[in-house]
């Protein structure tokens, strides 16, 4: 079996699930097109466009060339990164649905909140009724995902639970023990993101023994340096701007617990990943998908801002819990289950259920 993927760049998060479906059993070609290398974002942020292995790349197509991939790839099935998206992934999907192709969405929440968010939802709601029935299954990312398309009435039988699946080429390595509880955080330094708001929480519990390193730029840095000023932890934290993506990855062995405090939508946080499968433990607002991934005093605790207290209730069980999982089972559990490998072995079964009658795979995460 074939396989086209239609995306707005070449994503490092996708990776290692591309260069996993390539060696699954039945597939043939697996091909990426993108609409853009990388976006300015992405690169400011430490970014390379990634190489991934055995997969046919094609980037920025035009109008025509898009048609002429669709056409040529009549019998394969085309896994759009949203439903008409974007100027290519819009004309694909369009050319797929003329040809009659087999067309899977994958595909983060829309932006539900606000009065921009009811405009969204009134246009999937059309989307429903002029596009659904062509639609072979969706790959959902996060609890929201799936429960946006849920209450669309997309078919449930073909409605999938989604994540990012990645995959860390380094070996764990432990860093010496530290008295101290150490914490990173890496993303951008703004409101949607709650990294402030998390500061204010953790320092106002007046633990001295956390360190909380800080990765990424944006307009709430100086607000936060304000408060660690405030609060005289300037030992306890640091600043430190956007780093390459691979230099990042090899820092999170220095740490003890990885957090991503977003108080808007997060489709997933792959930050939560990639601290998992270092074997970090993980402390996350339930906005982000990822969320979802975490088994509660287990391999991190899970807060939502919308309850009074409850972050600081994670905070301290952070702060003080001791029964949560070593380093080597929280790596060894999401090799297994958030992982390329895992990712590319679950969309498979998804395809044998959706096409082949199989029974409806259980989400890995969950195992």
């Amino acid at each position: 079996m074939n396989f086209v993927f239609w995306q707005n760049i070449i994503s490092i998060h996708q990776k290692a699930f591309l260069e996993a479906l390539v060696k699954q059993p039945g597939v043939g070609n697996v091909m990426l097109v993108v609409e853009h290398e990388l976006t300015p974002v992405r690169k400011s942020m430490g970014w390379d466009t990634p190489e991934i292995q055995g997969v046919e790349v094609v980037l920025s197509p035009s109008e025509n060339s898009i048609k002429e991939i669709v056409r040529a790839n009549k019998d394969a099935v085309h896994v759009m990164g949203g439903i008409r998206i974007g100027r290519m992934i819009t004309v694909a999907f369009d050319t797929c649905v003329q040809t009659k192709c087999r067309i899977g969405i994958m595909t983060e929440p829309y932006d539900d909140a606000g009065w921009k968010g009811k405009l969204r939802k009134a246009k999937y709601s059309l989307y429903r009724m002029k596009y659904f029935k062509h639609i072979g299954f969706v790959l959902a990312i996060g609890r929201q995902g799936v429960a946006q398309y849920t209450e669309l009435g997309f078919d449930s039988k073909r409605l999938f639970a989604w994540a990012y699946f990645i995959t860390l080429e380094q070996p764990l390595a432990t860093a010496p023990p530290s008295k101290d509880i150490r914490i990173i955080y890496a993303g951008r330094l703004e409101e949607a993101k709650g990294i402030y708001r998390f500061a204010r929480e953790l320092f106002a519990t007046g633990a001295r023994n956390c360190t909380l390193d800080i990765y990424g730029e944006g307009s709430d840095e100086e607000k936060i340096k304000q408060l660690v000023a405030e609060y005289g932890l300037t030992e306890k934290v640091s600043f430190t701007r956007y780093i390459k993506y691979a230099e990042l990855l090899e820092r999170y062995r220095h740490y003890d617990w990885v957090v991503l405090p977003s108080t808007q939508k997060d489709g997933w946080g792959v930050v939560v990943s990639e601290g998992l499968l270092n074997g970090l433990k993980a402390i996350c607002s339930r906005k982000c998908g990822v969320s979802w991934a975490i088994k509660e005093g287990w391999n991190g605790v899970t807060f939502d801002w919308q309850q009074e207290g409850s972050c600081r209730n994670a905070i301290n069980k952070m702060l003080t819990g001791e029964d949560f999982a070593t380093q080597n089972e929280i790596s060894g559990w999401a090799q297994c289950n958030i992982s390329g490998d895992a990712g590319a072995e679950y969309f498979m079964k998804i395809v044998g259920s959706v096409y082949n009658g199989n029974a409806k795979p259980g989400i890995p995460w969950e195992v």
